[in-house]
């Protein structure tokens, strides 16, 4: 029964061993050899608590700064190089006006010969787009507390 317990000992250490050595530089091969061939990769994993869990993709696309961003010549330029919006809308001289922002949406108005509209902006990718314009209901997809600050 000795010998048992000394042979599983011993296997337990050898298990053990093998571990260790994939945490560190190259190590001595049994008979004092130098050994060539690199040790195994090994992997921790841990539990991410609530506080360290990656943020959301919608949230990282929203950066704090974004509102920042959201100048009159920003917009205006987003809404010029916006193919769709900047053919279906006619802005006169001053631009886009009243510009209000809560990340990461922005809205702002315009003024025109017949009687103007708005612009609903998304930050996304760090840039401006335009993704809805008019006269109507514009921030349907807007949450309802930022549409309260920003769609008016």
């Amino acid at each position: 029964m000795s010998v048992l317990r000394r042979v599983a000992g011993a296997g337990a250490i050898a298990s053990a061993a093998i571990v260790l050595s994939a945490c560190s530089a190259p190590q001595n091969a049994p008979g004092g050899a130098q050994s060539t061939t690199a040790a195994p990769t090994v992997t921790a994993t841990t539990a991410t608590s609530a506080a360290t869990r990656p943020t959301p993709a919608a949230e990282v696309s929203a950066p704090v700064d974004a509102c920042a961003s959201a100048t009159k010549a920003k917009l205006d330029a987003a809404l010029k190089a916006d193919k769709r919006a900047s053919g279906a809308l006619l802005v006169d001289g001053k631009g886009l006006q009243g510009i209000e922002c809560v990340a990461p949406w922005a809205f702002a108005h315009f003024s025109n010969e017949i009687d103007g509209g708005s612009v609903l902006f998304a930050h996304r990718n760090g840039a401006w787009a335009p993704v809805n314009w008019g006269t109507g209901e514009l921030c349907e997809k807007v949450p309802v507390a930022t549409a309260k600050r920003i769609c008016g």
